[in-house]
């Protein structure tokens, strides 16, 4: 895979304007299929040329060619990370198969991550094919041996990495209103969700080490937004970086 590294940077780059156009789609509400790409302000439907990934920002220099509205960084940076993540999938797969699934966990991870910063929540519909993506990924691990207990394996982790996130977030919540009668949520079904995939993908410890790496991560940010008086931080994206650190190290340790 590695002689084709030009191929997968283009489809990478495809990938992550893909999940951009499809997560602005949902936090707008507007049809997922129906329609081809087109201008979110003037609805106009967007040519050939300005459907090609990070040159089309670059030429219409971020501005729609008709109504003029300045087109979203994130869009770009979008692009601009689908690149890593397929080269990421590349870097850890050990076949075509795997790669296959995992570049599909990644950038369905990558998708939930923006839906979450936008929206504070998440669609179930994208969080279980998540759930079910890591599954698969699990089963192409142990090369389709149809005998062995991949599968119980995956859900016998999930599970376990669930039920103890669910009892350490309640403890945490116990401790936490002890003495007050207000209920607040420390972490969501979502991130719980997707910690569970992550188990039975990589492992019970594997999910424990991402979920410790994305609280590092997000320390910073979780300070500023408290100074800011703001209550709640979306976690999705903490995880999913997390994750892609995971795989990094354990590519190369």
């Amino acid at each position: 895979m590695e002689n084709n590294a030009l191929l997968w940077g283009i489809l990478g780059a495809v990938l992550g304007s893909f999940c951009a156009s499809f997560v602005s789609r949902i936090c707008e509400k507007k049809p997922l299929f129906a329609m081809r790409s087109f201008c979110f302000s003037c609805e106009r439907k967007l040519e050939i040329l300005e459907l090609v990934p990070i040159f089309s920002y670059l030429f219409l220099r971020a501005r729609c060619k008709t109504c003029k509205i300045q087109i979203p960084l994130s869009a770009f940076l979008s692009e601009i990370f689908g690149i890593f993540l397929i080269y990421l999938a590349s870097f850890c797969a050990k076949s075509f198969k795997e790669f296959l699934a995992l570049t599909l966990f990644l950038f369905v991870c990558f998708s939930l991550s923006l839906i979450d910063l936008r929206l504070k929540a998440v669609p179930n519909f994208l969080l279980w094919i998540g759930f079910f993506t890591a599954c698969l990924l699990k089963i192409l691990e142990s090369h389709l041996n149809a005998f062995d207990m991949s599968i119980f394996h995956f859900f016998m982790d999930a599970f376990m990495f669930a039920g103890f996130i669910f009892l350490l977030k309640s403890f945490i919540l116990f401790l936490k209103n002890f003495k007050k009668q207000e209920l607040e949520e420390n972490l969501g079904d979502a991130d719980i969700i997707l910690l569970a995939a992550f188990a039975g993908a990589f492992g019970f410890m594997g999910a424990f080490y991402i979920l410790f790496i994305a609280a590092f991560l997000s320390l910073p940010f979780f300070y500023f937004a408290f100074k800011k008086g703001e209550k709640e931080l979306a976690f999705l994206p903490f995880i999913s970086l997390a994750m892609c650190v995971y795989l990094v190290v354990g590519r190369v340790f």
